[in-house]
């Protein structure tokens, strides 16, 4: 398949400010192989993945603001002469909006409007399926993949992308869509039907959630606020510790964004993205995995530093709250167990189920009772705790693991009543690069 791959900054990023903080969209728009396509002047040089800049990224680098280039050329955006808009007997022409110049650029405040409302994000949409035709109707390059890339308005922007795609081509070319912590941004998320809905052409779906985000205007498209049709769209969502940027730039957790970042690499590869290089190497096996999971685990309880805080983010987030899909109630939705489990997300328990599959059936699934020796149930994991502390401390924390006289394992001591999260870790996807 010839595959096309779209990355969308977040709100006050571009490819600059991105490349300078490490953040996960721009190191992977740097270690993609191909070349970049571009819009400018009306012409389209072709490549195998493009870049969106974020809404309200302050003109980082010398690059434009969205909203002050118009989609349609990729120039600056231009507007009819003061005569013909004063002249109440006229009114733009076919060509004026095919041209786009029927508004011209932002006055006032058009960095700040971009940071509180998106402005710029319809121009992304719109540049980029105009790329694409192009692409595939006057280059002939027969893109039947594309693989979307985003974090926060620019994850939104992903799914709007595959919206209007939709629009245009149907379901005859495939998008795949990672998007991290999606956050349209005050009432967007559920007043626009293209931040809601995974169309048809949706085949894939990774979504990650930050679960200590609290600021109120930051609501991301959770599963309270997607829609899609699972006969064709696979998709999961995973809770991942820290706020909206851990994900992506590592801070506080820092395994959040490693975990982020090898599972991105993992799963544009399979789809098809041309990755020349593999971020976070140390997490290259499930059992790597596992670990880095295993010190997320043991972090929880000392969580209240990963949290949103601070005067400036109330007032900017509109208040300080707790997510909905983190409180208790709802995360036996997205993990297996809830709150209560071992579990971060339902990746980290596939990992552990590749990794140490005779112990996780015997810890998490037997319904017996009792206690086995490890060494028994599973001499690999046995070995392994020697020189997998997080696994064993974190196991141990969770009251499945005893280590006195030897290592000895509950039958079933993992075993939840809300044993069935609602969408498991989709077999096909892989679980690490």
């Amino acid at each position: 398949m010839a595959t096309f791959t779209v990355y969308c900054h977040g709100t006050g990023f571009n490819s600059v400010k991105g490349r300078e903080k490490g953040e996960l969209v721009a190191w992977f728009h740097d270690h993609t192989e191909g070349g970049m396509a571009q819009l400018q002047g009306s012409l389209v040089t072709p490549g195998s993945y493009m870049i969106n800049e974020g809404p309200g990224h302050g003109g980082s680098g010398g690059i434009a603001l969205a909203q002050q280039v118009n989609p349609m050329t990729g120039d600056a955006k231009t507007d009819r002469t003061w005569g013909q808009r004063l002249n109440p007997f006229t009114s733009p022409s076919f060509a004026d909006h095919a041209k786009g110049n029927t508004g011209g650029k932002t006055k006032v405040a058009p960095d700040l409007k971009g940071k509180l409302a998106g402005a710029g994000w319809d121009e992304n949409v719109l540049r980029t399926v105009n790329i694409i035709q192009d692409l595939q109707f006057e280059k002939g390059l027969g893109i039947d993949r594309v693989n979307l890339v985003g974090w926060s308005r620019g994850a939104v922007t992903c799914i709007r992308i595959a919206h209007k795609m939709y629009e245009v081509f149907g379901d005859s070319i495939e998008c795949n869509i990672f998007g991290v912590d999606p956050v349209a941004g005050m009432d967007a998320g559920l007043k626009m039907i293209d931040t809601q809905v995974l169309q048809p052409n949706v085949r894939r779906y990774v979504g990650i959630l930050a679960m200590h985000e609290m600021r109120e205007s930051f609501k991301p498209q959770d599963w309270s606020r997607l829609a899609l049709d699972p006969q064709n769209t696979t998709a999961i969502l995973l809770p991942m510790p820290g706020v909206h940027s851990a994900q992506v730039i590592p801070s506080n957790p820092v395994d959040s964004a490693y975990i982020t970042r090898n599972l991105a690499c993992a799963l544009l590869r399979d789809w098809g993205s041309r990755i020349s290089t593999t971020p976070y190497g140390h997490l290259n096996t499930p059992a790597e995995m596992c670990e880095a999971y295993g010190r997320l685990v043991l972090s929880l309880s000392e969580h209240s530093s990963y949290q949103t805080k601070g005067i400036g983010n109330r007032a900017m987030g509109l208040g300080l709250r707790r997510r909905d899909f983190a409180k208790h109630s709802k995360m036996d939705t997205y993990t297996r167990g809830g709150k209560e489990s071992y579990w971060i997300n339902e990746h980290h328990r596939a990992c552990f189920r590749a990794a140490y599959g005779p112990a996780y059936q015997a810890i998490f699934e037997s319904t017996g009772h009792g206690q086995r020796s490890l060494s028994e149930v599973d001499p690999q994991l046995s070995r392994a705790l020697v020189n997998r502390p997080a696994t064993k401390a974190s196991l141990m924390a969770k009251g499945l693991l005893v280590d006195y006289p030897a290592y000895l394992i509950e039958m079933g001591g993992g075993r939840y009543a809300k044993d069935v999260a609602a969408i498991a870790w989709p077999d096909a996807f892989p679980l690490n690069a």
